[in-house]
């Protein structure tokens, strides 16, 4: 296994403008003659883990599983989902996402036990105070996507704040030692060197949250950095789907035949419907199982959650701020059940449209909350749904239940199930101008339990003729997905790039299109310091493995020998400076320049190689050798993050056609 080491001192914010200490080669001269670019071939250093672990981490609910490899090889849906959860039933796939941290930052609780804790914390414990409680926190991450550093900080249910790469890192602690020790319960010898974790995450986080939790995983929890891979969910998902037998795939067809969608040239709709974000993708299946992206993965803040925070706010108003978080501070029992029934009830919820769609949604009120509203207004419930704001509603109360008109609660779906399929649309349009038509649309994740939501997606692509399929265990799919995605890294053959990645450097000043706030004079030259130099374009197709390697840069001055190159992301596809808007700053790693005696700077050319076909950023030196091939280890594994870059020893055959002086 190769080692690693964290680059030291890496800045928390993009650099102060100043002149780059490298220049891009069109900027200084003709390029030496070059036949043509280096071909790189990655050995495989050791076959396939002994053991995949794949975490799903939730915004609600979070859970792992397990595969050997011997069981991928002889059955590739022979996979261990852990069931064990404490305080959730007799068999339970995922747990809450809600951590219960000592004032000494230990885990206490992770799951529903730290949410059933923290209800009773202040009779337990007296310096409850200092107690830290995070419950549904991933989206934090997605929220404030563009502003993460190292110093960005969580606020727990107290108001206190912790570094958001401790909360994530004591997380993903917990479950990993949760999943060691079933390992050891099942009679299995954990190994480290020989299992790989991967840890999914939204397809729509940008490389600032993927290195949070990359940094959360390897630096807090403890996960080896080489055994461990970042997996987008929407791919997993589609991934598990694959997988499935062709019978639970199939839909009517033509001609009354049954028509299987994922065969070959098959182009497939991935809408991953979480408790906070939709993640939306679209793959073409080709002749082995194997997939290329064909859109950028896309989505928003539409989940499942959106409607339980609707629902309590309608709560609010109809009891009173007051009421509502004094429940919430004395009863957190309480609390706990009626997010839960709510949570249960919202799934029953039947679309318009359903001949057995109920007129009213009921939901039990819990004593201690009916007790604190009597008590508030000083009149019992029956006399205060009498008044006119709940005449008015037509609320009702009966047998210990709120009976609210089932049209509210349909309003309270309808915007987010409206943000779904207008971007859903927008991508079947968009796929039918490219002339490579949906076949489907597979829906996955915790909200597409919902009656109401799948009622919606099947009638909307119905009239497109686009069939919408729910797979067995639909909320599991990303879960099994990346135990899978773990076992073939390579079944994605290729992605489509979601930013414009590239460095910073000085190039020759060009009026037309540089900035004169970037402009500086140098050697009698005019420079433009800044300069964003493209390496991959937004929306561009990059196979998984391949290295963009056409990018020469020189130093300074003759007695330079190392840079350190800075790593920019834009949404925009051609950005002129690494200052403009839409830029962020995602990293940074050092060269070094050949090692040359009395050659100028034009001779000591750098070629800088990114890699962008996976999930996460590789980036590194190109050596240049007068041999026809060399063994080297000098690439670097580079993972976009403000936060940190890591170096990777990874063995490589750099093969050079020519001598290159």
């Amino acid at each position: 296994m190769a080692s690693s080491f964290p680059n030291p001192s890496p800045p928390l914010a993009p650099p102060t403008p100043k002149p780059s200490p490298f220049r891009n080669l069109q900027a200084v001269k003709a390029a030496p003659p070059t036949p043509s670019k280096p071909a790189i071939e990655l050995l495989e250093i050791s076959s396939g883990p002994r053991l995949v672990v794949a975490i799903d981490f939730g915004s609600n609910r979070s859970g792992y599983a397990w595969q050997f490899r011997t069981d991928f090889e002889r059955d590739r849906l022979d996979i261990h989902i852990n069931t064990k959860w404490p305080e959730g039933g007799l068999c339970c796939y995922k747990t809450l996402t809600a951590l219960l941290l000592k004032p000494d930052q230990s885990v206490a609780e992770f799951g529903f036990r730290a949410d059933k804790r923290f209800s009773t914390i202040k009779e337990e414990e007296s310096d409850w105070e200092n107690w830290y409680f995070f419950r549904g926190f991933k989206m934090m991450l997605y929220a404030n996507a563009n502003s993460l550093d190292a110093k960005t900080t969580m606020e727990d249910a107290n108001g206190r704040h912790l570094p958001a790469s401790l909360v994530f890192g004591k997380s993903i602690q917990f479950i990993k030692e949760h999943a060691i020790q079933s390992l050891k319960e099942a009679g299995v010898p954990y190994i480290e060197d020989h299992t790989k974790w991967v840890i999914t995450i939204p397809a729509i986080w940008n490389d600032r949250a993927k290195g949070l939790m990359r940094k959360s995983a390897a630096d807090v929890a403890g996960i080896p950095a080489d055994n461990l891979t970042i997996a987008l969910e929407p791919e997993c998902a589609v991934i598990y789907c694959i997988q499935l037998i062709r019978q639970q795939l199939e839909i009517d067809g033509d001609l009354g035949k049954l028509q299987y969608i994922a065969a070959p040239d098959s182009v497939l709709m991935l809408v991953d419907m979480g408790g906070d974000t939709v993640d939306i993708t679209t793959v073409r299946v080709g002749e082995r199982g194997q997939m290329e992206q064909l859109q950028m993965s896309g989505g928003g803040p539409w989940g499942g959650m959106r409607i339980n925070e609707k629902f309590f706010i309608l709560l609010r108003e109809l009891i009173g701020q007051d009421v509502l978080d004094k429940f919430v501070t004395e009863n957190e029992m309480d609390y706990f059940d009626l997010r839960m029934d709510f949570e249960t009830q919202k799934r029953e919820v039947k679309h318009p449209s359903d001949s057995d769609s109920s007129p009213r949604f009921r939901l039990r009120i819990p004593d201690s909350l009916k007790t604190l509203w009597e008590r508030k207004t000083n009149k019992t419930l029956s006399d205060i749904m009498k008044q006119d704001h709940m005449r008015e509603k037509d609320i009702k109360f009966a047998s210990s239940r709120l009976s609210i008109p089932i049209k509210i609660i349909h309003e309270m779906f309808d915007e987010g199930v409206q943000e779904i399929l207008n971007f859903t649309n927008k991508i079947i349009v968009s796929h039918k101008v490219k002339g490579l038509p949906i076949t489907a649309v597979i829906a996955v994740g915790g909200f597409a339990m919902s009656s109401y939501v799948m009622k919606a997606l099947r009638q909307e692509l119905g009239g497109k003729n686009i069939p919408v399929v729910r797979p067995p265990i639909t909320e599991l799919a990303v879960l099994l997905g990346a135990v899978l995605f773990g076992q073939q890294e390579d079944i994605i053959t290729s992605r489509i790039m979601p930013y414009t990645y590239g460095v910073s450097c000085t190039m020759a000043f060009n009026a037309a299109r540089h900035s004169a706030e970037h402009r500086f004079e140098d050697g009698g030259r005019l420079w433009a310091n800044n300069s964003f130099r493209k390496h991959v374009t937004r929306g561009q197709a990059v196979k998984r493995g391949e290295w963009i390697v056409d990018k020469d840069y020189f130093p300074e001055c003759d007695d330079q020998t190392s840079a350190t190159i800075y790593v920019f992301a834009s949404d925009k596809t051609d950005p002129i400076h690494t200052t403009d808007e839409g830029c962020q700053f995602v990293g940074q790693f050092d060269v070094e320049f050949p090692r040359t005696v009395a050659k100028p700077m034009a001779r000591k050319a750098v070629t800088v190689a990114m890699r962008f076909g996976g999930t996460e950023l590789e980036g590194g030196r190109v050596v240049r050798f007068p041999a026809r091939a060399l063994e080297i280890s000098e690439m670097l594994h580079v993972f976009p993050t403000q936060l940190e870059m890591y170096w990777y020893e990874t063995k490589v055959i750099l093969t050079c056609i020519g001598a290159i002086h």
